[in-house]
């Protein structure tokens, strides 16, 4: 989804990536109780935002992934 007032500079790109990926990295620890189709969901969002500038040519094109929904396991 491209995102209004989205970042159109490679750095500017690359900040966000680092904001996107800081948002979710509370997430991946190993104790956090994610579902594990929610986990691997996130891994691959993950995984999407680091390519970002290998997928895009120019940054004006970039499209951000959307973040999968936050699915906690029961205990």
């Amino acid at each position: 989804m491209r995102v209004k007032d989205a970042p159109t500079d490679w750095s500017g790109i690359n900040a966000e990536v680092a904001r996107r990926l800081a948002e979710t990295d509370r997430y991946m620890q190993p104790d956090f109780p994610l579902t594990e189709s929610c986990r691997q969901a996130l891994v691959a969002y993950r995984q999407s935002l680091r390519g970002l500038n290998h997928t895009y040519a120019h940054p004006e094109d970039v499209v951000f992934p959307t973040q999968p929904q936050i699915e906690k396991a029961r205990a």
